[in-house]
């Protein structure tokens, strides 16, 4: 707008130069001359104008632009903090489940153990038990009246 109010002070001062030396000059020659440059100036100044104005246009639209792209990449910097903001809660939520899935494989290892420890002494068990099968025939009468220990 600053450019609007130097052209404003200059066609101000311009105008009141041109009307005063056509109040002072006398003769009518020298008027229509002077009026007809006078004429000739404003018309230069009107298109000078003209193209200020245009010149502002152009700004102002160039301004609304750039506020809109302003706007934009607000957007997108608010919408980046949130993913970020959420990006920190997931490192958290990964940690935990890094820990609860190592405490959850040595939890499963020593269940492994203890099912393979399970299944020799079920081997075993079962190996004894075949061994002994065919004595208990033979004395089978002895040792049914007799209470059997139990297994552990």
């Amino acid at each position: 707008m600053t450019l609007m109010y130097v052209l404003c002070l200059f066609f101000s001062r311009h105008r009141s130069r041109e009307v005063h030396q056509n109040m002072i000059r006398t003769g009518s020659d020298r008027k229509l001359t002077e009026t007809s440059e006078a004429e000739q100036q404003a018309k230069d100044m009107k298109r000078l104008l003209a193209k200020a104005e245009q010149q502002i246009r152009k700004l102002q639209e160039k301004v609304a632009d750039q506020k809109q792209q302003i706007r934009e990449l607000q957007a997108q910097a608010k919408h980046e903090d949130g993913l970020a903001a959420e990006r920190e809660e997931l490192k958290v939520e990964i940690a935990d489940l890094k820990g609860e899935i190592k405490e959850l494989t040595r939890a499963n290892r020593e269940h492994v153990e203890k099912v393979d420890a399970l299944r020799v002494e079920n081997a075993k068990l079962k190996a004894g038990a075949k061994v002994h099968s065919p004595s208990n025939r033979a004395t089978g009468a002895d040792l049914r009246g007799s209470p059997q220990p139990l297994l552990s």
